[in-house]
């Protein structure tokens, strides 16, 4: 009785520890957790983690998304360029002609922009400038929320992992002392039957949550593009500190969505292409201005040609533009209609976890650790066997297991709140650069 008691003792001290705690006095078989705990609170002020900030402009140097991005751009600056420029250039001609009477004349003609379309396309290529750095603020934003995901699930995968080998460490501890206790002949059969199920339970599990860090680390780096350091074999960690989220949504937000932006230039774009297409259908006047001789004579002549818009007025493709014009307005309505809703749910989601969180931090640790104390306290006294004692234990893991399933959720909807809300950039501190660099 004195083998078995010293035994169980170990296993209520064993599980009473966190799993970034290590075994005092005893061999370490998992590695330690670096992470803190992560704390919600309303007062906390987000610091810069450099590392992570860091981390993030490296990935998006990398990425070719990025380099894309901002290819479309200097494309659209280029266009404005030219936009910006005359649409007709001058013509020269020149005749000559050699008969009884030789003649020979130079001449210069000019088409003139009566319509001020030059204008029309300068509002155009603006308004696809500014679509454009949108477009590059949003893949900025996209890579970053992909990062953040990855790494959140990551550190997730790895905690499930830690868990799953200490479960391990513990059944194999248990089943080595059933095995002595029934050499003994103190214990029999069924619970050392029991004993071995759980252990197999436990290695499946292990196994299982080696395949799922294997499968997250692979997929952050598919997302970023880089590796662990290869100075501490770690990838940067997310901050332990998190500002509770807000009570209520601020429509202003939704002004600052890049895809929503995007959207808007476009929008705009098109009713300028409209007004565009709108002055291509006016007639542009061509004049121009002949000298030369004729023999022994001096000629002198002016000209204007005035296209007759007779057969072709071009009313269609008036109406045509004002249709995709009144189209992009809508898309733009919708899109608008769905980021609402989103950036709405996300904030229900973050509310939800944090407080699920914040509850578990204020009274569901602490319990959690009295009840191994009060299942010590039974087994000393007797009241409970080894197979109730085990039952109970495993419940106990099982109850570590969710909440760092919830802590985990708790980064999700933190990262898709972010995300809806348009304050990635804001929340890693890189706000002012992405401003400066992108525009």
């Amino acid at each position: 009785m004195l083998l078995n008691r010293v035994f169980y003792v170990g296993v209520c001290v064993f599980l009473a520890l966190p799993t970034w705690a290590a075994l005092p006095e005893t061999k370490k078989v998992v590695p330690e957790l670096k992470e803190m705990p992560l704390l919600v609170s309303a007062s906390a002020v987000p610091e810069v983690d450099k590392p992570l900030q860091l981390f993030i402009q490296q990935v998006w140097a990398e990425s070719p998304a990025m380099q894309g991005a901002q290819a479309v751009v200097e494309a659209a600056r280029a266009r404005a360029d030219g936009a910006g420029r005359p649409i007709y250039n001058p013509a020269l001609a020149l005749d000559a002609e050699r008969s009884n009477i030789n003649t020979a004349s130079i001449g210069f003609s000019q088409t003139l922009d009566w319509g001020d379309k030059r204008e029309a396309r300068i509002r155009i290529a603006d308004q696809e400038i500014q679509a454009a750095v949108a477009e590059l603020r949003e893949t900025r934003q996209s890579i970053a929320v992909e990062t953040l995901d990855a790494l959140a699930q990551y550190f997730t995968a790895r905690e499930m992992r830690a868990l799953a080998l200490r479960r391990s460490e513990l059944m194999k501890g248990f089943i080595d002392t059933v095995k002595q206790r029934q050499a003994a002949g103190d214990m029999g059969a069924l619970d050392g039957t029991l004993a071995q199920v759980t252990y197999s339970e436990a290695l499946m599990q292990q196994a299982a949550s080696e395949s799922e860090l294997a499968e997250s680390e692979a997929a952050l780096q598919a997302v970023t593009g880089l590796s662990p350091s290869l100075n501490n074999d770690r990838w940067p960690q997310l901050s332990g500190e998190l500002a509770s989220p807000p009570e209520r949504v601020d429509p202003a937000l939704l002004q600052s969505l890049p895809a929503l932006a995007v959207l808007r230039s476009r929008m705009e774009a098109a009713k300028f292409r409209t007004r565009l297409i709108e002055r291509e259908s006016r007639a542009d006047p061509t004049i121009g201005i002949r000298v030369g001789r004729d023999d022994s004579e001096t000629l002198l002549g002016l000209s204007l040609e005035i296209p007759l818009l007779v057969r072709n007025n071009f009313k269609a493709e008036v109406r045509a533009a004002s249709h995709e014009a009144v189209a992009k307005e809508l898309v733009y309505r919708d899109a608008h209609r769905r980021a609402k809703a989103r950036l709405d749910g996300s904030l229900g989601r973050f509310q939800n976890t944090t407080r699920a969180w914040r509850a578990w931090v204020a009274a569901g640790q602490q319990a959690h650790r009295e009840q191994m104390g009060l299942l010590e306290q039974m087994w000393q006294a007797g009241e409970l066997t080894a197979t109730d004692f085990l039952i109970q234990a495993k419940q106990n893991i099982d109850t570590q297991t969710a909440a760092t399933v919830l802590m985990g959720e708790v980064w999700q909807a933190t990262i898709t709140w972010l995300d809806a809300s348009a304050q990635v950039e804001e929340w890693l501190g890189i706000t002012t650069q992405t401003k400066n660099s992108g525009e």
